[in-house]
């Protein structure tokens, strides 16, 4: 295993046996999974993934652990309207996304030279008492336009 993965499966089960949860067999290729994807993936693309190695995982453990991550501040879940929501396991921080409204991939942004607008910063300016940000740009990601243009001509 990758030892970034490796660093953040770590990470995510030292967080499950501070709520002493075991981290059984099924749960960590659930936490592997997260770890080991960029994509963001479903909660039913993780059952698949499971299910390769473990056939008779339901449903059930899927969303059970991934509700644990959460309460640990060790997944971010994003949601979309009319869509299943989508789990990152590798930047569980809230971060901007590019999401692509052909293919609907969703993809991690960084943001450079943007102004300062960390919830600290949104917070004192608004009095509000933020917990969580999130940022996202909605558009055609290049596969797509590529597609789209080689069905024009």
């Amino acid at each position: 295993m990758d030892p970034q993965v490796q660093h953040r499966v770590n990470e995510m089960c030292a967080s499950m046996s501070e709520l002493g949860v075991n981290v059984t067999p099924r749960r960590a290729k659930v936490l592997e999974t997260l770890a080991s994807t960029d994509c963001h993936p479903t909660v039913n693309e993780i059952h698949s993934e499971v299910r390769r190695i473990y056939p008779s995982t339901s449903l059930a453990t899927i969303y059970n652990t991934i509700e644990l991550l959460k309460e640990t501040g060790q997944v971010l879940e994003l949601e979309f309207s009319g869509s299943p929501n989508r789990y990152d396991g590798l930047r569980p921080e809230s971060h901007p996304h590019l999401i692509c409204l052909s293919c609907r991939s969703v993809e991690d942004m960084d943001l450079f030279e943007i102004e300062d607008v960390s919830l600290d910063r949104v917070s004192h300016a608004t009095g509000y008492n933020l917990v969580r940000q999130r940022t996202d740009y909605y558009g055609i990601c290049p596969v797509c336009q590529e597609s789209d243009e080689a069905i024009r001509h």
